[in-house]
């Protein structure tokens, strides 16, 4: 396994670097490019703040690797938002990232529908969001608010977005770990403009439309910009796509022919999801679990592919009515009895893909010139997100058998329990986000004072967000008393616990939390397995609730910066400045969850709490040397910054670069600086939920001896379940275990992390050629997470400390060795490292006809990946699905004039799960793809620009690329239909787009 990870490593770095070796030998006749000191002195060169310091330089000479990515740039691509612009760049396409598909599809801060931005895979929380180099302040739903969500403001507002590609939480405070994204927008503009976009798939579904409208004046003491954007873009369903429509199990043999389950009925492959219409069953006394399951004919037509019974197992089923079936019980995926199971129901092709979003915005700036020395400015962003989502679920309860006096079982007899288990399309969310961030501040210099040749600034910034989040909720008290006739309490998928009821209705009875009038719901019957139910049956069982999020930051701050003296390298630059931060969270979920009345969900309170932060921060940028052999210029930068948090207490940050210019073309530079990220609000003060898991997916002590010997497990967890007093062959059958987390205010601490950088920036005179290659190793200790039940209870018995690992405190067994339960807070417990190599080359290149080529090539390559949960387990995901070691961009722009093309290419590396997980089984006949390989999407676009006017157009996804395919529950990967689901991937297709700019 570690061999075919090196294979893999070095085939995607060899093929990178192939690229980008190819680019200077194009490069023999090209212009040179003026970039030395002798060249600055006659042509004098702006300085200017950059990201990464607050200290003005020229942007070409700073220090840290910082990639420039403007919206003109995801213009002729395609790209019509924020969130695509800067989750396709390659410090950020390597790893998973939260797209509004992931974030539909699973819990993620900041709720359904949201986009935010993680770099180097570190996640959002990690990664420092500025809106024109000011903190921006968190969007979202429920509790776990704390990121930036880039639905705030559209691509129509943005100029560029400047990433510094190396953590500065000594230049910008908390939150700056794996990096920050500086997000600047357009202003200057005279008249008004109108910008319009629109993306139209090949197939229906996914459409993207985007009008804004804008007017700007500018004026001797300043000028004033607006702009009204409106943005929609169409829901996309898993039907609407062939990769989306047909989960499929995707396993071969030996020879590479597919040896997936047939469907006798279609038959085709058969299509599989959730299980649904079917009635499981469990034997009594012992409550033994039946491989076989019950199926309603629906469309008469099972008797032709296999027998109601199977053949000599009739006396281990029920007697049935007729209509039913026993499917599945021979678990051979090649006989029929497999293949006729109802997987793929209609409510599946429905389930949202992308949610139908509609965005609102309204963006203002202004700046006046007070005087000579001082200028006012302001900014105003108002923005709302609505987002809906559609998707589906399982739900069940359990019954008696006709001969155990339950009369709506008529017709099935024995000694069974039966559990009929329904899919419903009732599960839909909603959430309407309401973003307000206003700035206002005074910069300007000092004038003739003596702080000549300084400047300042000071500004406050408040930002506000309010989301209502909506969804579907099945109710816990109408399904566990909705048969009426016999109450198994809340044991959920343990041994039922029956209570009689004096009748066999329940009509009369009500609900003890939602007090509702009790409905004989016909739980057998095939209408309601088939999730068709009569409107009083619906009525009684579903409800809709809606949670409130607000979440408030307010931001002061001032800061100064000049020169400070001369020395004879040149002139020490310097930037002093404080900060006060207040941030408020307030999330209160709807009453249906607060009460824990949703079936299957666990219970959840308000979280709310506050934090301050108080920083002094400073920097200075020292020339060592100049002009002397081989160093031109060697320049040191240094930063440091003290914050206080009220949460956790105080902490210093520094950060130290070396920039040695060594001869015109060649240049290197190093940094080195500790970052950390003061633990989230709802992190410190999530209120307490309560959920419930099964014993077999937390307990590694069921059945030990059997598994061990089996290899399941180590010697060390079956010795320690041993001294544990459990027994070999406890099968942990019982209730499920009760889990509990929430926040963690008291005891967590800091995250604290250390960057190293180093690179080299080669501008040859015989070219118009950059190329830049930057080394990055980010360590990141005392990791904020939440565990899991699972992970708590099989860290401890895998500890070498146990019974004393702290672990072992967070949960209990009761007196039958059952887990009752596990306390799932938020711990400062993982590490994390994150280590690669960038590569940038820029090139230009004079073609006949007066066209101008210019060639831009970013890569990424990422060595290692690990995350240390505990002392002694370290996981390395790099390389592994949906975290490929190498991703890279590739665009040809093509001009000439008032015309310009592009060609480009957007690329994820080959990437395997097969380290970890199995590609065959046992015997070695089936045969699984756990690995994606190397995939590349292709845009077209042709530009052409009027006086007043700009027409653009193009085709995005040329080839139609598939995301790849992997096989269904094998890799530590997700899936989508038959797709693996990633971010890194394309679940759109081959679609046109169009853009329309004008100016009056």
């Amino acid at each position: 396994m570690l061999t075919h990870r090196r294979h893999l490593l070095a085939s995607t770095f060899i093929a990178g670097l192939a690229v980008g070796a190819a680019l200077p030998a194009m490069a023999q006749t090209a212009a040179p490019l003026q970039t030395t000191d002798k060249a600055s002195d006659n042509a004098e060169v702006e300085a200017v703040v950059v990201t990464g310091s607050r200290i003005k330089r020229n942007e070409f000479n700073s220090p840290d690797p910082v990639q420039v990515i403007t919206a003109d740039q995801g213009r002729l691509k395609g790209i019509g938002n924020t969130a695509q612009l800067l989750q396709s760049s390659t410090i950020a396409s390597g790893s998973p990232q939260i797209t509004a598909a992931v974030s539909s599809a699973f819990v993620t801060d900041g709720g359904p529908g949201s986009e935010t931005v993680s770099l180097r895979g570190l996640g959002a929380n990690r990664t420092l969001v500025l809106l024109n180099g000011r903190r921006a302040g968190p969007a979202g739903t429920r509790g776990g608010v704390s990121a930036f969500d880039l639905n705030v403001l559209p691509v129509s507002a943005i100029d560029r977005v400047e990433i510094l590609k190396d953590g500065a939480s000594s230049v910008y405070g908390s939150d700056a770990v794996a990096g920050v994204v500086n997000i600047i927008t357009k202003r200057g503009q005279d008249g008004f403009s109108i910008d319009a976009f629109a993306s139209q798939p090949e197939k229906h579904g996914g459409q993207e439309f985007r009008t804004s409208v804008g007017w700007g004046k500018t004026f001797s003491r300043g000028f004033f910009n607006i702009t009204y954007d409106y943005a929609k873009k169409t829901e996309q369903t898993r039907g609407q796509r062939a990769w989306t429509n047909c989960g499929q199990s995707y396993i071969f043999d030996a020879n590479g022919k597919r040896k997936d389950t047939i469907d006798p009925r279609t038959g085709k492959t058969q299509c599989r999801d959730l299980l649904y219409d079917q009635v499981w069953l469990y034997t009594l006394p012992n409550f033994e679990g039946r491989d076989g399951k019950l199926q309603f004919d629906y469309n008469n037509n099972l008797g032709k592919y296999i027998p109601q019974y199977p053949a000599g197992k009739a006396g281990d089923y029920p007697g049935m009515p007729p209509g039913f079936f026993v499917v599945g019980d021979s678990l051979d995926p090649a006989n029929a009895d497999m293949g006729v199971l109802d997987y793929n129901s209609p409510y599946n092709l429905a389930t949202s893909v992308t949610p139908r979003t509609e965005r609102n915005t309204i963006f203002a700036q202004a700046s006046f010139d007070v005087n000579d020395h001082v200028e006012a400015y302001a900014e105003v962003l108002l923005n709302r997100r609505a987002t809906k989502t559609n998707g589906y679920r399982q739900f069940w309860t359990y019954l008696y058998t006709e001969d155990y006096g339950d009369p709506f079982s008529a017709g099935f007899t024995g000694d069974f329990v039966l559990s009929p288990t329904i899919v419903t399309p009732r599960a839909r969310d909603g959430q309407k986000v309401d973003y307000q961030r206003y700035v206002g501040g005074l910069r300007g210099d000092f004038g003739d004072t003596f702080l000549k040749g300084w400047d300042w600034d000071i500004f406050a910034q408040y930002s506000h967000n309010k989301g209502l989040y909506s969804q579907d909720v099945l109710l816990a008290d109408a399904v566990n008393s909705a048969d009426g006739r016999t109450d198994f309490g809340t044991t959920g998928l343990g041994k039922p616990n029956p209570i009689p009821r004096p009748t066999a209705s329940c009509v009369g009875y009500k609900t003890p939390i939602s007090n509702r009038s009790c409905v004989d719901v016909n739980w057998m019957s095939p209408d309601f397995l088939a999730g068709k139910y009569t409107p009083e049956e619906e009525a009684f069982l579903f409800d809709t609730e809606t949670g409130k999020t607000i979440y408030k930051q307010l931001a002061i701050e001032g800061s100064v910066s000049g020169d400070l003296f001369k020395l004879p390298a040149g002139t020490v630059g310097a930037a002093f400045g404080v900060a006060y931060r207040k941030d408020e969270i307030n999330d209160t979920p709807g009453a249906i969850t607060r009460a824990g009345n949703i079936w299957g969900s666990s219970t959840s309170g308000i979280t709310a709490g506050k934090d301050t932060t108080k920083e002094i921060y400073g920097e200075l940028g020292v020339p060592l040397v100049k002009n002397v052999p081989f160093i031109q210029s060697l320049d040191l930068s240094l930063s440091g910054r003290y914050t206080d948090v009220d949460s956790y207490g105080s902490d210093q940050t520094y950060k130290v670069g070396l920039n040695w210019q060594i001869i015109p073309s060649v240049r290197l530079r190093a940094t080195r600086g500790t970052s950390f990220r003061a633990p989230a609000l709802f992190e410190l003060y999530k209120n307490a939920e309560t959920g419930f898991a099964d014993q077999r997916s937390v307990d590694p002590c069921i059945r030990w001896q059997s598994n061990l010997t089996a290899g399941n497990i180590t010697q060390r967890v079956a010795d320690n379940c041993k001294t544990a007093g459990i027994p070999p062959a406890y099968t942990g059958a019982g209730a499920q275990a009760t889990v509990t987390s929430g926040g963690g205010a008291g005891m967590l601490q800091a995250e604290t992390s250390k960057a190293t950088t180093y690179g080299v920036i080669w501008t040859p005179k015989f070219a118009d050629l950059k190329v830049a290659v930057d080394y990055f190793d980010i360590k990141v200790s005392d990791e904020v997470t939440q565990l899991g039940a699972a992970r708590i209870v099989n860290g401890c018995y895998k500890s070498l400390t146990f019974p004393t690992d702290p672990l072992c405190s967070l949960f209990k067994r009761g007196p039958s060795n059952l887990i009752t339960t596990v306390t799932d807070n938020y711990l400062n417990i993982a590490k994390q490292v994150n280590r690669g190599l960038d590569l940038t080359v820029n090139y230009g290149q004079d073609l006949p006809w007066d066209i101008r080529l210019d060639t831009e090539l970013q890569s990424t390559w990422q060595f290692k990946d690990t995350t240390a949960l505990f002392a002694d387990t370290v996981v390395d995901s790099n390389g592994f699905v949906g975290d490929p070691d190498w991703t890279g961009q590739l665009n040809f722009r093509f001009t000439k004039g008032d015309w310009a093309a592009l060609w480009g290419i957007d690329m994820i590396g080959k990437a395997s799960d097969a380290e970890d997980y199995a590609d065959k089984n046992t015997a070695g006949t089936t045969f699984y793809k756990v690995h994606t390989e190397f995939t590349a999407y292709h845009s077209l676009s042709l530009q052409k620009k009027f006086e007043d006017f700009t027409l653009l157009g193009g085709v995005a996804n040329i080839f139609n690329e598939a995301p790849p395919q992997v096989t269904l529950s094998q890799g530590n990967y997700n899936t989508v239909g038959r797709s693996v689901l990633a971010s890194q991937y394309d679940y759109i297709g081959r679609r046109m787009f169009v853009s329309f700019q004008a100016k009056f």
